[in-house]
């Protein structure tokens, strides 16, 4: 399958370098006419396999190049038609993905759907993360934007080490259309290299124990 298996290797990585993070769900993707096209995710969904309109804080910490996070100290009492979750949650973080200084050129969104207060360790560790990400996002940017919508759905099914016959399922195509669409994603992603899909992990933050009075 090509490069693909570095692609799922590198979705293992992140999802290391995220376990430092009190979280329920994370997107990573880059950015498309001002929408967010998914790269990765932390589940299998369908859903979150699909493209989304930038919501307006993710908007926010895109255009002062910096993590913005948002804390709530009470419970929505009118939750969106659908559940959504970047506006339902209680703590949500959006790191900027890109080179320090340049303008991002994807987003990294955490998700709590339990109470939670992200620290500012937490936003020191995530613009970090953002940095480090820059690269293989700047890599697989643009043999991705090549795909259509359900083939950039089968790279995320790749990437999580599903099979042909499970894909298959997933999308609820048969085996011959969906072998097809798996050649056609390993082509277009052939020329991405496993330099492109390095991911070093970044100095987690040392938490400082917390003692009730």
């Amino acid at each position: 399958m090509g490069q693909l298996p570095d692609l799922q290797e590198a979705r293992r990585r992140l999802g290391l370098a995220l376990e430092i993070f009190c979280h329920d769900r994370w997107v990573l993707g880059y950015l498309r006419g001002g929408w967010l096209q998914p790269i990765a995710a932390s589940e299998v969904s369908r859903r979150l396999m699909q493209r989304r309109p930038l919501m307006p804080l993710s908007r926010r910490a895109l255009y002062e190049k910096r993590p913005v996070v948002v804390n709530s100290v009470i419970e929505n009492p009118n939750p969106s038609n659908g559940y959504d979750w970047e506006l339902d949650w209680p703590a949500i973080l959006y790191a900027p993905v890109g080179e320090e200084g340049h303008r991002p050129i994807g987003l990294l969104i955490l998700g709590c759907r339990r109470d939670h207060w992200y620290s500012e360790e937490d936003v020191h560790y995530a613009s970090s993360l953002g940095t480090t990400l820059a690269p293989m996002v700047a890599a697989l940017r643009g043999p991705l934007s090549r795909l259509n919508e359900i083939e950039s759905e089968v790279a995320q099914l790749l990437s999580y080490g599903l099979s042909e016959a499970e894909i298959a399922r997933a999308i609820r195509f048969d085996d011959h259309r969906t072998r097809a669409l798996v050649d056609g994603v390993t082509r277009k992603l052939k020329l991405v290299t496993t330099d492109d899909m390095e991911l070093s992990l970044v100095d987690r933050p040392v938490r400082r124990q917390r003692f009730g009075l």
